[in-house]
């Protein structure tokens, strides 16, 4: 290790390997270097040198601008660890056994230990020595209060050649743990063997009722019973269910009595409906009535609802019992069951008493009735009207022609007609209504302070059509006025352009333009109302002011208020087009239409190519062009999202000299791509657009510098994101015409430097070629909207709250996604199959281990625990994968084999067999390793690319292999998925599954693009019963939020990967 590595990377580095973030290491003893794999943010391949120069390489960004990192140092540490020598001698002419790794051991349940089981009691005969006698009482629990008393089962034992002597069991709990246990008790001096041999089978069964009832009574039963029960053991409170359980056990026994109360209930029978109450209303005078009421009952038992009679029980509803301890406790309070009415009272006694003796009896009511009281319905009829700074209600309870009113000079006199029977139950429910909106009585008359904003609001809203579901209501003229309803008085809107914004004046009738902006701001804090300063309430819950408040809410991130007038940025033209819509008067420019017309039909706009384009486009491709034009002409930026293969880069060339050709170029355009792919563009551009002016921007930092100063001259610069990382002071001194970032999924994290160097770049327009902008979570589309338009997306915490269908909204000008099968009828078929292999004897017993060792780590986490512990955990989860590709990628020494390699190797024959060619992806470079050594053995040549291969190899090795030569490429997954033309392959086999789906769809268009004449069949294998078929399921998932943001309106969010995940995919392989 060198000594200028500071001492805090060489910390990081040691709590790295630590965390077991080192998952491999191999030797190359040509190279005299050592292969090694670390887990980062993403799989990080390092190099590190086995000679004394230790010049160590490392894929991340860090190593990239200091030459190294805590990668190269956690590797280092971690084969110290394990007695591994980093130096490599030149003498040594074979690889040496290096020390094996210590794989954790395969721990094996040994079992629950068996169980004694005890020996049975061998029983002669069933003896039937014993016999029960058994009943209910109605116990009490209060000395004041009959109608808690509850039901207690008691027992009495005896013998059965002494039938007529039994003895009281006196402690319920002791004879049934006695009777469980099949052991002696002792009752009344005399010891008693108690057991299940001792009865016989009626009162076994009864025994095991209680015992049930035992185990549930804390459940069922109140405090009160439990107290009792305590008190007096001799008794089994019951709950109202078992009571009624015992009731069907005792009906056909006739010797069954219940007592309490000086009674005997000989019928266990429950009756349900009306109760056998006499009620008799008699006439006493020309007016007058005299109730009557004989209750039978001896008591009530509250608890169980029932009333005990001699001839059973009666079980009350919930509204029965309620009227009938009411009646009780008033009976109480008379002398005599008798109760006298007089005229004025008669209303009382219709609308309070007798309706609710009706509940519990059925009564006949004298013929008199009819003559005497005069029977009308009743219609009230409330008027409302404001007294200076009060409001008053005049109430008016109407029968027929007879009124009722709480201003007396309403009412009409009744006189010797008779008796008007007045509905108090409803009467009375209207004032607690009056009392409840806080209308209190001052000189006969309900009246309150009038109501203002949201108390006028809710009187409006809720106090009046509450009334009017029981009433007749009639507001004054005055304050009918107060109330805008939003279907009268709905908002008006005109659309003028000015510059990079659109300006929204709103007019709404019989609201001062000065008030416009009073009444959006309520619309925009989702008010349902706004009160003008005249006092006037105006309603917001019509259709269009939904529709406006919808717009706003979407706008409201950008949005300027300003007067009566809304100013909103040109980009959300289409979300504003949409939203006014909806409103029943807007009136709109030609700019606008225009725009909005463009924006939504891209391919209808009439753009010509460029005279020195050599290339013919595609219809899609042409459209494409217009998209760029358009977008460009509005300086607006997007997202050219099309499927892999369909050739985003010729249409980027033909924008590009679109632009130079219509005299826009006057300031260079810049390419910021992956590395990899930089002599691509420049190969590209000399091909398709010979007339457009490049340059590269490599080298040394001072070479660089001279292009950079240089770039007068040029029309389009390409540079990789690394380079701009390093030149990024130097850009920012540049007015560029166009950013073009190619592969733009790279930069989605907003916090790297990278990011913060392409933001810092002056241009008018940025655009994004990504067939893939998202590929785990929604926030990248934000991070690289954050690049193309700032501004364009609401804050992150703001924006992870918007529904993905408003996002599909907001960006659906912005990107242009086409995909091959719906544009390339003549490219022929992409066929994909899931392969399945099953695990080796030796290696399902590796894997098992290493599972259950993950499983019993992740049980004792909390969620707290697991943050912490992640990385800790996804190199376990990195381990399984390794294992379903081949245990010896970690496993010095390993000789039982892989069935995903033999069945690889299978493939890779029959393939060759049949002429096919094939790409082979696996993201662990061991593997490739493996699969290139194994496919010499059986003499198939190999390309092999790997991240650690130079730019200018790679082509070469592309257009060896397309042009025939050997048969098999065997490919890093993140190093070679992306930027790569191999069309003179027709198979890819992806050896495992990467996490993210998106990239194996990189993968696989490499080979399924254009130029392509075969059929192309993807085989993916995964190993059966193990994590692999949950991460297939887990990349469904994925592949749902990728198309449904980008092409539907219905679209889940996915968030990242929870600890309720990770124990979902840990779930398969668990059995052997």
């Amino acid at each position: 290790m060198k000594w200028s590595i500071p001492e805090k990377v060489i910390e990081e580095g040691r709590e790295c390997a630590k965390e077991g973030r080192v998952v491999s290491w191999s030797k190359n003893l040509e190279r005299r270097v050592w292969y090694a794999e670390v887990i980062g943010s993403d799989m990080l391949y390092v190099e590190l040198d086995g000679t004394a120069k230790e010049d160590d390489v490392c894929q991340c960004m860090y190593w990239e601008q200091h030459g190294y990192c805590k990668h190269t140092v956690a590797v280092e540490l971690a084969m110290r660890e394990q007695r591994v020598s980093r130096f490599i001698p030149r003498t040594e002419l074979k690889e040496t056994d290096a020390p094996k790794v210590i794989s954790p051991a395969v721990v094996f349940t040994k079992g629950f230990e068996r169980l004694q089981e005890a020996e049975l009691r061998k029983l002669i005969r069933q003896t039937d020595d014993l016999f029960l006698t058994y009943g209910i009482d109605i116990v009490p629990t209060s000395e004041y209060h009959d109608e808690q008393s509850v039901l207690g089962l008691h027992l009495r034992i005896g013998r059965r050649d002494t039938p007529n002597k039994t003895y009281v069991v006196k402690n319920m709990d002791e004879f049934l743990e006695a009777y469980k246990q099949d052991r002696e008790i002792r009752i009344s001096t005399i010891n008693w063997k108690v057991g299940a041999t001792a009865f016989n089978s009626e009162d076994n069964a009864l025994i095991h009722s209680m015992l049930a009832m035992k185990e549930q009574q804390t459940l069922v039963v109140n405090s009160r019973s439990q107290a009792k029960s305590v008190i007096d053991r001799r008794y089994m409170i019951l709950s109202k269910q078992e009571a009624r359980e015992l009731f069907d056990h005792f009906k056909h026994d006739k010797a069954f009595v219940i007592k309490g109360f000086d009674t005997q209930i000989k019928r266990a029978v429950i009756h349900q409906g009306k109760i056998p109450l006499t009620v008799t209303l008699s006439p006493v005078g020309l007016t007058d009535y005299e109730l009557t009421i004989i209750d039978p009952f001896i008591v009530f038992l509250e608890e169980y609802r029932w009333l005990v009679g001699t001839d059973g029980f009666y079980e009350l509803t919930e509204e029965q019992a309620a009227s009938y301890q009411v009646l009780t406790q008033m009976l109480k309070r008379l002398d005599k069951p008798t109760i006298y009415y007089t005229k004025d009272q008669v209303s009382s006694l219709f609308s309070y008493v007798l309706p609710q003796l009706a509940l519990l009896c059925d009564f006949e009511l004298p013929e008199s009735l009819d003559d005497e009281v005069l029977r009308y319905p009743l219609d009230i009829k409330l008027y409302f009207h404001k007294e200076e700074a009060s409001l008053v209600v005049r109430v008016d309870f109407c029968y027929g022609d007879y009124v009722f009113s709480n201003e007396p000079k309403y009412s009409t006199s009744i006189g010797e007609e008779g008796v008007v029977l007045r509905d108090k139950v409803q009467e009375e429910r209207l004032l607690t209504l009056l009392r409840h909106y806080g209308y209190g009585t001052y000189a006969q008359k309900y009246s309150k302070t009038f109501p203002n904003d949201l108390e006028r609001f809710y009187f409006f809203t809720r106090e009046i059509p509450t009334f009017e579901k029981y009433t007749t209501v009639h507001l004054s003229d005055d304050i009918k006025a107060l109330y805008l309803t939003a279907d009268e008085h709905q908002p008006k809107a005109r659309i003028i352009e000015n510059g990079s914004w659109f300006d929204i004046q709103f007019d709404i009738s019989s609201v001062d333009e000065t008030e416009v902006n009073d009444v959006l701001s309520s619309l925009m804090q989702n008010k349902e109302y706004h009160q003008l300063r005249n006092g006037q309430v105006l309603m917001l819950d019509d259709e269009a002011y939904k529709e406006t408040n919808q717009m706003l809410r979407l706008l409201r991130e950008d949005i300027r208020l300003d007067g009566n007038r809304l100013e909103v940025p040109t980009y959300r033209s289409l979300v504003l087009s949409e939203a006014m819509t909806q409103l029943s008067d807007v009136e709109t420019s030609d700019y606008f239409e225009t725009m909005v017309d463009e924006l939504t039909h891209p391919e209808k706009v009439e753009v010509s190519l460029p005279n020195k384009l050599n290339a013919t486009l595609r219809d899609y491709q042409l459209t494409g062009f217009k998209w760029f034009k358009i977008l460009s002409k509005y300086h607006f930026g997007g997202i050219l999202a099309d499927d892999m293969g369909l050739g985003k880069t010729i249409q980027t060339i033909a924008y590009l000299l679109s632009e130079k050709e219509d005299g826009e170029l006057t300031k260079p355009s810049v390419i910021v791509a992956p590395a990899s792919l930089l002599y691509n563009w420049q190969l590209e551009l000399e091909k398709f657009a010979p007339s457009l002016k490049s340059k590269l921007i490599i080298g040394g930092k001072e070479e660089r510098n001279e292009q950079i100063a240089s770039l007068d001259d040029v029309d389009v610069a390409i540079i990789s994101y690394s380079t701009l990382r390093q030149d990024s002071t130097e850009f920012r001194k540049i007015d560029c015409h166009s950013v073009i970032l190619d592969e733009a999924q790279m930069v989605k994290n907003s916090t790297t430097k990278t990011f913060q160097s392409i933001s810092g770049l002056k241009s008018d327009r940025v655009f994004a070629l990504s067939g893939t902008p998202i590929e785990n979570r929604l926030e990248e589309l934000w991070s690289l909207f954050k690049l193309l338009m700032p501004g364009f997306f609401p804050p992150k915490r703001r924006f992870k709250q918007l529904e993905t269908t408003e996002v599909a909204t907001m960006i659906k000008p912005f990107v242009l996604r086409r995909v091959k099968k719906e544009v390339l009828q003549d490219l022929p078929d992409k066929v994909e199959t899931d392969r399945y292999s099953q695990l080796t004897g030796e290696q399902k017993t590796v894997y098992v281990a290493y599972l259950k060792q993950i499983q019993e780590s992740m049980s004792q986490l909390n969620e707290k625990d697991f943050n912490k512990q992640r990385m800790s955990i996804l190199a376990g989860i990195t381990r399984l994968r390794q294992i379903c590709c081949h245990p010896g990628l970690f496993i010095d020494g390993y000789t039982g084999g892989s069935g995903k390699m033999d069945q690889a190797l299978d493939l890779i024959e029959q393939a060759k067999s049949n002429g096919r060619r094939v790409l082979l992806f696996s993201q662990f470079t061991g593997m490739l390793s493996i699969l290139e050594d194994e496919l010499a053995k059986r003499d198939v040549g190999t390309f092999y690319l790997r991240g650690s291969t130079p730019v200018k190899e790679r082509q070469k090795l592309v257009e060896r292999f397309n042009r025939g030569e050997k048969d098999v490429f065997l490919i890093s997954l993140k190093a070679g998925g992306t930027g790569l033309n191999l069309t003179g392959a027709d198979t890819v086999i992806l050896y495992d599954l990467w996490w993210n789906p998106a990239v194996e769809e990189q993968a696989t268009g490499r080979a399924h693009r254009i130029g392509q004449t075969k059929k192309v069949e993807v085989w993916r294998l995964l190993a059966e019963g193990t994590i692999e078929e949950r991460m297939n399921q887990l990349q469904l998932e994925k592949k749902a939020l990728f198309q449904k943001v980008l092409h539907s309106e219905d679209a889940p969010e996915l968030s990242s990967m929870t600890m309720d995940d990770i124990k979902h995919i840990l779930a398969i392989g668990d059995e052997d």
